[in-house]
């Protein structure tokens, strides 16, 4: 009987601890999460790579128009739509590309935060924090390099 009972304490204790150890969340739903922030950045990169494209079209054309003289002169810039992150509304083409650029930057950052903090999710305790903290840290330098590439052009 004396044998049993240190092996019951014990057994007894593992048990406990194993009931009270937390655990990450279902790896299934990690995977769901990861794939609905990978989807739903790719829609967001799209939005912004067509905006990109347009500026960078708009940039790189010259049309010009005939006056009643006969002499040329440039054209009126199409106006591309202003993202909502961009906070002057210009009508330089090199800067409105510019714009577009940072919002396709910044699309791209948000993009790899959520899906880092998608994948946060399978941990716990420190590790998790540790790994919410590397995720936004990793954004945070995504984004300032995006607004240094921009104030190049919007000084």
């Amino acid at each position: 009987m004396k044998s049993i009972r240190p092996m019951l304490i014990v057994f007894a204790g593992a048990l406990a601890l194993t009931a009270c150890a937390k655990q990450g969340a279902d790896p299934a739903k990690v995977q769901a999460d990861v794939t609905k922030a990978q989807t739903e950045g790719q829609e967001k990169i799209a939005v912004a790579q067509e905006k990109f494209e347009r500026a960078k079209m708009e940039a790189n054309a010259t049309p010009v128009n005939a006056d009643a003289g006969g002499t040329a002169t440039p054209a009126p810039p199409v106006s591309v739509d202003a993202p909502p992150s961009t906070a002057l509304v210009t009508t330089d083409p090199a800067a409105r590309l510019a714009d577009a650029q940072f919002d396709l930057d910044k699309a791209k950052a948000e993009q790899a935060y959520n899906v880092a903090l998608a994948r946060c999710e399978d941990r716990v305790g420190d590790a998790n924090k540790a790994c919410r903290d590397l995720a936004k840290s990793t954004y945070d330098s995504a984004v300032d390099s995006a607004k240094a590439k921009t104030r190049m052009v919007h000084p």
